[in-house]
C-alpha cells in the first residue's frame, strides 16, 4: 500500500512508492493539473469583467458608476467574496483534502453565475457575485499545494510558473472578453455563458484525484485499522484540525497572528497586493487613457494584450532557477528561500521603469504615438506576473507547514487592494490626468525597488528571529523535507 512503519511505530508513506502523488504516471498528473488550473484561469477572467458589465449594467439598474462597480467587483471577488473564502479554505483545503474544495466552489461559482446573470435586480448581482466571488478564492489558493502534492524539484518550478502565468493572463483577458461580449449581446451573457462553462467543469472535476498525501495517508490508515482491528498512529501532520477551536485558532488567529507580528508576511503581502491591484487599477483607468486616442471603449480594452506580452519574459527568471537548483543539488548544498527571488530582484526596477514610461508617453501632457505607451505595459505585465510567482514561493518556502495562513493573509490583503482600486481608479485618472496619477503610481513602485535587497540581506535573520519560521524549519529537519 506504499506505507511503511518508522521505529517509533508510527506509519508514513514510502515516498518512492507508485502511489505517492509524486510517482504517479505523468498522464494522470498532467490531466488533474490541466482541469484545476483552467478552473482557476476561467474564473480568473470572470472576475475583471466586472468594470466592463458595470458600465452597461449602471443605466439598467439606474445606478451611479461607483454602486455599479461595487456591486459587480468591490462585492465579488475581492473585499467580501474572495477575501473571505481566501481565509478560510487553507485550512479546509490542508486537513480535509484537495478534491471536495474543487467540486464544492466550482458547483457554487456555477450557481452563483447564474444568479447574477438571471435575477433581474441589483440585488441578485450583489448576492450572486458574491457567492462567484466566494466560490473562485478556492483554487486560487488551494492549487499551489495541489502541484506542491504532484511535482518536485525543477517540474514544479515549470508547473507553477505555468499556473501562475495562466492566473494572470486571465486577469488581462477579462476585460476583453467582458466588454465584447457585453457590447455585442449584453452583460447578462458573461454570467449565462460562465455559469455553463464552470458547470461543464464540474463534470470534468468529477474524474481528478484527491492529491494531499496526509488525507491519502489517512484513507490507508483507516483501511488497514477496519482490516487488522488494530489502531495505527500516523505521521504527526501539523495541519490537522482536532476541533471547533483549532479550527477557529487556525482559520482566524494564526493569520492574524502572522499579518501583525511577522515582518516577512508584512512586507510580501503588501508588495503582492500592490502589484495585482495595479491589473485590476488598470481596468478603469486604461479606458480613460487610451480614450484619449480617440480610441472607442471596447478598444480600448485591447490595450491589455500589452500586459500580456509581459508574462513570457518571465520564462527567463525560471531558467536561472532551474539553473540553481541543478547546481545547489549536484553539490549536496540546501537551498535557502531568497536562492529563489531572483527574479523580483529583476521585477521590482522593472515594474518602477514601466509605471514612469508608461505615465510620461501618454496624453495630456505628452503626445506619442499610443505603440509607445505600450512598452511600459510590457515590463508592468511581466512584473505583476514575477511578483506573483516569486513572492507566494517566498512566503512559503519560509513558513513551510504554516504557509497555509500565510498565504491566507496574503490573499485577504491581495483581495481588499485589487477591490478598491477600480473604486478610486477612474476619477483619480480622469481628475488628474494620466501623467500625474501614473506618476504617483510609479513613485510608490520606486520605493519597492529597495525590498528585494532587505529580502536578500536581513532575510535570514527574520526568518531566524520567526518563532512559525524557526519551527517549521525544525519539523522539515526532523521529518527529512528540509
Amino acid at each position: 500500500m506504499g506505507l511503511r512503519r518508522t521505529t517509533s511505530d508510527r506509519v508514513e508513506w514510502r515516498k518512492d512508492h507508485k502511489q505517492y502523488p509524486q510517482n504517479w504516471p505523468s498522464y494522470r498528473k498532467f490531466h488533474d493539473t490541466a482541469i484545476i488550473v483552467f478552473l482557476e484561469f476561467y474564473t480568473t477572467i470572470i472576475s475583471t469583467t466586472g468594470p466592463s458589465a458595470a458600465t452597461i449594467a449602471m443605466e439598467e439598474f439606474h445606478l451611479s458608476r461607483v454602486v455599479a462597480l461595487v456591486a459587480f467587483t468591490f462585492m465579488q471577488v475581492y473585499q467580501i467574496g474572495q477575501a473571505i473564502g481566501g481565509l478560510l479554505t487553507p485550512p479546509f483545503s490542508e486537513s480535509f483534502g484537495r478534491r471536495k474544495p474543487y467540486l464544492y466552489s466550482c458547483a457554487a461559482f456555477s450557481i452563483g453565475a447564474l444568479i447574477t446573470g438571471v435575477v433581474p435586480s441589483v440585488a441578485g448581482v450583489f448576492i450572486g457575485r458574491f457567492i462567484s466571488g466566494f466560490a473562485s478564492s478556492v483554487p486560487s489558493v488551494v492549487i499551489a499545494g495541489s502541484i506542491e502534492d504532484l511535482y518536485a524539484g525543477t517540474h514544479r518550478v515549470w508547473m507553477i510558473l505555468v499556473w501562475n502565468s495562466s492566473t494572470t493572463l486571465g486577469l488581462i483577458i477579462g476585460p476583453i472578453y467582458g466588454t465584447y461580449m457585453a457590447d455585442a449581446i449584453g452583460w447578462r451573457w458573461i454570467h449565462y455563458t460562465s455559469a455553463m462553462v464552470t458547470a461543464m467543469t464540474f463534470l470534468v472535476l468529477l474524474t481528478i484525484r484527491e492529491s494531499r498525501p496526509t488525507k491519502l495517508l489517512s484513507d490507508k490508515l483507516g483501511q488497514l485499522e477496519k482490516q487488522y482491528h488494530e489502531k495505527l498512529e500516523p505521521r504527526s501532520d501539523p495541519d490537522a484540525l482536532q476541533n471547533g477551536r483549532a479550527l477557529a485558532k487556525l482559520v482566524f488567529l494564526r493569520p492574524a497572528r502572522l499579518a501583525v507580528t511577522e515582518p516577512i508576511v508584512i512586507i510580501v503581502a503588501s508588495l503582492s497586493a500592490t502589484a495585482w491591484g495595479l491589473v485590476y487599477l488598470f481596468t478603469e483607468s486604461l479606458t480613460v487613457v487610451y480614450s484619449l486616442y480617440g480610441w472607442t471603449e471596447t478598444t480600448t480594452s485591447l490595450a491589455f494584450i500589452a500586459i500580456g506580452l509581459g508574462i513570457p519574459i518571465s520564462i527567463l527568471p525560471r531558467i536561472w532557477e532551474v539553473h540553481m537548483i541543478s547546481h545547489k543539488t549536484r553539490h549536496n548544498q540546501k537551498l535557502a528561500p531568497e536562492d529563489k527571488i531572483y527574479g523580483f530582484v529583476i521585477a521590482a526596477p522593472m515594474l518602477a521603469v514601466g509605471l514612469w514610461l508608461f505615465s510620461w508617453t501618454i496624453p495630456p501632457c505628452v503626445h506619442t504615438h499610443w505603440a509607445v505607451s505600450m512598452v511600459g505595459l510590457v515590463f508592468i505585465g511581466f512584473a505583476a506576473n514575477e511578483f506573483a510567482y516569486t513572492l507566494n514561493g517566498y512566503l512559503a518556502d519560509s513558513y513551510t507547514i504554516y504557509a497555509s495562513s500565510g498565504l491566507a493573509t496574503l490573499a485577504f490583503l491581495r483581495a481588499l487592494v485589487s477591490g478598491i482600486m477600480p473604486l478610486f481608479a477612474y476619477p483619480m485618472f480622469s481628475g488628474l490626468g494620466g501623467n500625474v496619477a501614473g506618476s504617483i503610481l510609479a513613485a510608490v513602485a520606486t520605493i519597492f525597488c529597495l525590498t528585494p535587497f532587505l529580502f536578500l540581506k536581513y532575510g535570514k535573520i527574520l526568518r531566524e528571529r520567526s518563532k512559525f519560521a524557526k519551527y517549521s524549519a525544525e519539523v522539515n529537519e526532523q521529518h527529512g523535507d528540509g
